[in-house]
């Protein structure tokens, strides 16, 4: 009883929602996006004319995935807004311009079919032919100018039966081609027009007539972006050149063209909730509820093709579900590629279907936190339409692999100057840092970024610059001569805390070439950011064992050994230098092996864990020697190796 009272109070709800108002369907444009590492907030402005009353506006064909508790409404206030609703719109499968399609696709099927019996007509005509050509059964006495006059015939006749077969034959790949393009229009419309959309519908009350702009917003999670960098060095005595970056994707189901863009380290899908202290019993582990969204971004990503031709297949469907509920989806581009990005760590099931082929559903495929789930679906062609599925469980086998993320964008967006925003947590205030205009927010780091750009729904990354700046840095050089032979060029950045940096990918250049990549972890830098430019082979380091100056001595029940080292140190360069090299004594944790630091020619030395570090400062074809020397006493039981 209860239930049914449930169903009848929410039935008045949805009656009286729009009673006694005037519907207007709206057209909204998106104007701005804020994205998030996992998420975006998408805004759309509609400016509507209003005559005074209440009026029922609904804005469709929004992304069926949009979190309905995030959509916010905003007006000028020159009408009250009184009420807002959203509801899923399902496909209904009468779309005519999809109708049309497939009564195209029909009539050329027809076409085929008519072809092929003439065809069949022909194979007759001529087995008849070929059955009655036979003159040994002729009775004696056929003369030569009868089997002339029988064997032009049957050349003729023969000859004229295949030609017209060629043709037809010719006439149907000619249909054939027409139905396969037919089949990719078809499928393109189906991808935009057969699926599930979102609709917001929201009731104004207008006292007057006005003239209404309207801000639709609301939060989709399958966007995101993340940070990158490019640090560029010209010379050692001119300044570091920092590009920020960033690696904008989306898979929400609608474009964003010429859109404003806002980056912002928020983490919406984060719980606002307080963790709580749970009782803890000493003889087992506490447990507490996860207030943690999982972390990491994962993605799909192949390739679609025809099994038969291996052709790729564009505008094939293909969506992934989790526990019967569509997740997030795509379509292939014209090579037959996708990617759908990000997905959150799970198992899903995931479904490629192509009107004209059989639909593929691969079930239980695991994706896990940072990676690239690889799947590609060679798709073999149907007589059927979309009635023929074949179901693999992800352990069969299948073109299927994994990887980390994505290093790089694969897709660069042109990039001009533009302001970059940062933010702090401190009251709101607005200042200059190097030109650029810098804003803080009490809670978050934000990029504004005032040219707009496109960034399609297809997964793919598009790289956006935010900002670029120069910054006097300490180029010094390191040698590990124990570990390399070679010597790096590191820039030594002390208050980087100033620069806003995110944890992201670093690209680095040295004299305008590419020198390598490497990982930023702001939460592991301490007190100086170094960055690893280049090696440099015009200084020349070598570590010698100096074996003649070793030795080894029996001293009763122990050995004791003295171990020489050398480390010369060249500089080839037509400058002067700064060089940090760094070498090691051994150390010991067994209380009867006993070491003794001899020589470290004034290197600096951590007496726990026995690093040994020179400054040096060289000359143009300056060379210095350093000298390491120790000694190890040990049980003459033990086998050590001291060098």
């Amino acid at each position: 009883m209860k239930k049914v009272l449930l169903f009848l109070s929410l039935l008045i709800a949805s009656n009286t929602f729009s009673i006694g108002v005037d519907t207007l369907k709206i057209k909204s444009n998106i104007k701005k996006v804020t994205l998030f590492f996992n998420g975006a907030q998408t805004t759309r402005e509609a400016t509507i004319n209003l005559p005074k009353g209440k009026h029922l506006i609904v804005v469709e064909k929004l992304p069926s995935e949009l979190n309905p508790q995030s959509i916010q409404i905003e007006g000028n206030q020159q009408g009250k807004i009184l009420s807002v609703k959203h509801s899923l719109v399902y496909p209904d499968g009468k779309s005519k311009s999809i109708a049309v399609c497939k009564n195209k696709i029909k009539q050329q099927k027809i076409k085929i079919k008519e072809l092929k019996n003439k065809i069949d007509v022909y194979n007759i005509e001529e087995k008849i032919l070929l059955d009655n050509s036979n003159f040994s059964n002729k009775t004696a006495g056929t003369t030569i100018s009868e089997i002339k006059e029988a064997s032009a015939f049957y050349r003729i006749k023969l000859n004229e039966i295949r030609q017209k077969k060629l043709d037809l034959t010719i006439q149907t790949d000619s249909i054939k081609e027409v139905i396969q393009n037919l089949y990719v229009a078809l499928n393109k419309k189906v991808s935009k027009e057969d699926k599930t959309f979102s609709k917001i519908s929201f009731i104004v009350n207008c006292k007057a007539p006005v003239k209404e702009d309207f801000k639709i917003s609301y939060f989709v999670a399958s966007a995101g972006w993340s940070p990158l960098y490019d640090f560029r060095v010209t010379g050692i005595d001119k300044p570091l050149n920092i590009v920020y970056n960033a690696a904008i994707f989306q898979s929400t189901g609608e474009d964003w063209k010429n859109v404003k863009l806002t980056l912002s380290s928020n983490n919406p899908s984060l719980s606002n909730k307080k963790p709580e202290l749970k009782p803890w019993f000493i003889n087992r582990e506490p447990v507490y509820e996860d207030n943690y969204a999982a972390t990491g971004q994962a993605a799909l990503s192949g390739i679609i093709t025809d099994a038969e031709t291996g052709e790729p297949i564009p505008f094939a469907n293909i969506t992934i579900s989790q526990h019967g509920a569509m997740i997030a989806g795509t379509t292939s581009d014209f090579d037959g590629k996708y990617t759908i990005k990000p997905i959150k760590p799970g198992n899903y099931d995931l479904i490629v279907a192509f009107l004209g082929y059989v639909s593929i559903e691969v079930q239980n495929v695991t994706v896990a936190a940072n990676t690239v789930v690889f799947k590609d679906f060679p798709l073999q062609p149907s007589s059927e339409t979309l009635d023929e599925v074949m179901i693999i469980d992800h352990s069969t086998p299948s073109a299927n692999k994994t990887s980390t993320m994505p290093k790089r964008s694969s897709r660069r967006s042109s990039a001009s100057k533009v302001n970059g925003v940062r933010s702090s947590r401190n009251n709101s205030k607005v200042f200059y840092f190097n030109g650029y205009k810098t804003e803080t927010t009490p809670t978050s780091i934000e990029y504004n970024i005032d040219t707009p750009y496109t960034i399609l729904s297809d997964g793919n990354d598009y790289t956006v610059q935010i900002k670029e700046m120069k910054l006097g840095v300490n180029f010094v050089y390191y040698a590990v001569p124990k570990l390399e032979k070679d010597v790096f060029l590191i820039a030594e950045i002390y208050d980087w805390s100033k620069l806003n940096l995110l944890s992201g990918k670093a690209s680095t250049y040295y004299k305008g070439t590419y020198t390598g990549e490497t990982d930023i972890n702001v939460d592991k830098i301490k007190d100086t950011l170094r960055l690893s430019l280049n090696r440099d082979r015009n200084i020349i380091v070598e570590r010698t064992l100096l074996k003649e100056k070793n030795e080894k001595q029996f001293i009763g029940k122990n050995i004791k050994e003295t171990i020489n080292r050398s480390i010369t140190v060249k500089n080839n360069k037509n400058k002067s230098i700064k060089i940090i090299v760094e070498d090691q004594f051994p150390i010991s944790e067994n209380k009867s092996v006993v070491i003794e630091r001899l020589e470290s020619s004034n290197g600096r030395v951590d007496d726990k864990t026995g690093k040994v570090v020179w400054n040096l400062a060289l000359k143009p074809g300056e060379k210095k020697e350093l000298t390491l020397k120790y000694s190890v006493k040990y049980p003459n039981r033990m086998h050590l190796n001291t060098e």
